[in-house]
């Protein structure tokens, strides 16, 4: 069980960075669904003491990305479909009312931060290896929104409820990476929109479920090859 390790941030206590790194290993497949958690694997790793990992653990169990069982040990959680869908409908309900509360209204310095954002998706896209770089991107840019907007309460719920849909979308751009560019694309449609407040065909919701169902393409495929990544 090799994981990824962020660099600590600055004033990032030890379960804040245990949290954070075993949390991004889990979006990004890198602790699988199913795979037991080790803790003091983990600590090792990460080079801190045991007790911030459990910490860790336990906040991810609330977040419904791990599996505590006492006295038997942790694994990562399966993706659930229900908690999938549950997450797609929310997103679908809550974000483009979010957005539109900005659209056509953006300030210069909020009009730069989104034009950086997609340059960087545009040069990751000409990597057919950054699978992880895009979907990073993807997240600031969603994550700008909300911010912008001054919902980041509904940014953190959000997030939280959506992270089984956040990893079979992440897993549908690493079986596919048309899947992965078509976001980098759909991102700048969205950029259009918050610039000028107009959606295509002025139909903001059909375009949206358009944009955040894209994993259902290769729904099937995911099943198929990795039916012991999933709950059903």
């Amino acid at each position: 069980m090799e994981i990824r390790l962020p660099k600590k941030r600055e004033k990032e206590n030890n379960r804040e960075y245990a949290y954070r790194t075993v949390r991004e290993n889990i979006m990004t497949l890198v602790l699988t669904p199913g795979e037991t958690l080790n803790e003091n694997e983990l600590a090792d790793q990460m080079k801190v003491s045991r007790t911030p990992v459990h910490e860790a653990i336990l906040m991810l169990k609330e977040e419904a990305l791990a599996e505590v069982y006492p006295q038997s040990g942790s694994k990562v959680a399966r993706l659930d479909v229900e908690r999938m869908n549950e997450g797609f409908f929310l997103r679908l309900r809550v974000e483009p009312a979010v957005l539109m509360q900005i659209a056509g209204s953006l300030s210069s310095g909020q009009i730069a931060a989104f034009k950086e954002n997609l340059k960087y998706q545009s040069e990751a896209v000409k990597r057919e290896d950054s699978v992880d770089e895009l979907y990073r991107l993807d997240g600031e840019f969603h994550h700008m929104i909300y911010r912008f907007s001054r919902k980041e309460t509904i940014w953190r719920a959000v997030r939280n409820v959506c992270s089984h849909y956040d990893r079979v979308c992440y897993l549908d751009g690493r079986m596919s990476y048309d899947s992965a560019v078509l976001k980098e694309e759909e991102n700048r449609v969205l950029y259009r929109i918050l610039l000028t407040g107009q959606a295509p065909d002025g139909d903001l919701e059909r375009f949206y479920e358009k944009h955040l169902s894209g994993y259902r393409r290769n729904f099937g495929d995911m099943l198929e090859q990795y039916p012991e990544y999933f709950n059903i």
